[in-house]
């Protein structure tokens, strides 16, 4: 859709070097090098629920790349020559990758404040802060010219859809343990 060429074509227009350098590190953290961040920190918190954090990752980028390859849109530097590609990216645009594991990570490491803290501001801050998260790798995607605005916001939506299941299986299978656990 052109309105979304246009949001791009704003943000590039009104960037300057520093600006774009700056969304090109932000972005890093919506790639593997977030994922492992938030299994460093599951890991040191809840063992547990850094495996789960990892399989639902597998998962996700899985289904990711066969989304891509179904729905085949291309990026936006490649449908218009005003956008350039500041994020070196290739492959197809939706579902934005970079958003999906954003709303992911995100949505783990919100779990991991809601049931590991008791203090309100924490879990009120943690929360903004694991929104404020996503929504700066998802912009950041814009502001580089690899994603349309439905891209990211598909892929943070099927993040957050993604980490809710596992969080709901994991703890299904974490009561279960207890419960037998409990049994013996």
């Amino acid at each position: 859709m052109k309105f979304e060429a246009d949001i791009i074509e704003f943000l590039q227009a009104n960037a300057s070097v520093g600006f774009i350098k700056l969304f090109q590190i932000i972005t890093l953290f919506g790639s593997i090098l977030g994922a492992l961040v938030v299994f460093v920190i599951l890991f040191i918190k809840k063992r547990s629920l850094s495996y789960a954090f990892v399989v639902t990752f597998v998962f996700a980028t899985i289904i990711n790349k066969i989304l891509k390859s179904i729905i085949m849109r291309d990026r936006p530097f490649e449908s218009y020559q005003t956008i350039m590609n500041y994020g070196d990216a290739g492959g197809y645009s939706m579902p934005s990758g970079h958003s999906l594991s954003a709303g992911l990570y995100a949505t783990f490491i919100f779990y991991l404040i809601l049931t590991s803290s008791k203090n309100l501001w924490t879990k009120i801050l943690g929360g903004i802060s694991c929104f404020l998260f996503a929504v700066l790798i998802a912009f950041s995607r814009m502001v580089l010219g690899v994603h349309y605005l439905t891209d990211t916001i598909t892929g943070i939506i099927l993040g957050i859809l993604f980490a809710i299941i596992a969080i709901i299986i994991y703890n299904n299978i974490v009561k279960k343990k207890i419960k037998n656990f409990k049994r013996d």
